[in-house]
């Protein structure tokens, strides 16, 4: 595990960090010390793994909970997270709305796989662009989430700025932020199978 990632990609540290922004300091220190540009075998070898290093500490802080959990790590090292995830009411609602959404697809595609006629596969077309809409709603509604998990990012950087201790909404947020990330998943799991169906 990557000691301290914000300083090995030259970041804040900072809960609302973007993707993009990772990405971005992820490609100038890695073009810095890219392995391709050693000198020698042993800098090859110490470039290498400072690369290594590099692409941990990108995949460990593109992903909100993980930076979080990160940061917490980091910054609040006697703090211990509750181990009950809480989900308040827009949470329970998002949880509903996607697995209905990934079970309506689900069931749409296990029936167009069982269709062996023509006239079978047309019949479902209909009910395939109920599920398109019911997974793009819930698609929206997850980004919508992440939206608002972002602005509660800013807000307790803003906070953690002012010296307010911030560790049990880090904590909370950091879950709602592995809610979102493991939904958005099966979102999308579940327009791959839709398509791939056939």
């Amino acid at each position: 595990m990557v000691a301290d990632a914000f300083i090995l990609l030259g970041l804040p540290r900072k809960a609302a960090l973007s993707p993009d922004l990772v990405k971005s300091a992820f490609q100038k220190a890695a073009a810095a010390t890219h392995p391709d540009g050693a000198a020698d075998e042993p800098d090859r070898a110490s470039r290498t793994m400072l690369f290594q290093q590099l692409n941990e500490a990108s995949a460990l802080l593109i992903p909100a909970a993980s930076r979080l959990k990160h940061l917490l790590a980091l910054e609040y090292t006697d703090f211990v997270p509750s181990r009950a995830a809480a989900m308040d009411e827009p949470l329970v609602a998002l949880f509903t709305q996607v697995g209905a959404a990934v079970r309506a697809a689900a069931e749409w595609t296990r029936r167009r796989q069982a269709a062996t006629t023509f006239l079978a596969k047309a019949a479902l077309t209909a009910s395939e662009m109920q599920v398109q809409e019911t997974l793009e709603a819930a698609g929206r509604s997850v980004r919508e989430a992440q939206e608002v998990l972002q602005s509660a990012m800013e807000e307790v950087d803003a906070a953690r700025l002012a010296g307010q201790a911030q560790a049990e909404t880090l904590s909370a947020l950091a879950q709602r932020a592995a809610f979102l990330e493991k939904w958005q998943a099966q979102l999308q799991a579940a327009w791959a199978a839709l398509f791939g169906a056939g």
